[in-house]
């Protein structure tokens, strides 16, 4: 697996049944939108499995947190967020940074004694 150094925002909802043809819409202009971004460099769609997890993930990639800013500032993503909003329930949007782990644990961590 390679490895990618990218910041990653996280959008977790549900969407509504009232909602449903119009957000299959909203999703596909949309991702069109994003996908043209300049500073959008990755996207992922994921449904849930489990029944306590939001229904939908989508994981937007930026290689720098510039990047993710401008983009998050820019009124396209405002608007898109407050359509959004209205087709859904329980949004939440969270960042995530690259964080390396090492696979060497310290020699004096106590784990293996």
């Amino acid at each position: 697996m390679i490895h990618t150094e990218r910041y990653v925002f996280e959008v977790t909802y549900d969407v509504r049944d009232d909602y449903r043809e119009e957000y299959e819409a909203w999703l596909s202009t949309t991702t069109v939108a994003w996908m043209s971004s300049e500073t959008v460099c990755g996207f992922h769609s994921e449904q849930s499995l489990a029944v306590d997890c939001p229904d939908v993930r989508l994981l937007l990639e930026f290689e720098t947190l510039a990047d993710w800013l401008t983009f998050v500032d820019s009124q396209a993503h405002q608007r898109h967020l407050l359509e959004l909003r209205t087709l859904t329930n329980g949004l939440d949007a969270c960042l995530w940074e690259p964080t390396p782990i090492s696979l060497t644990p310290p020699t004096d961590s106590g784990l293996l004694s």
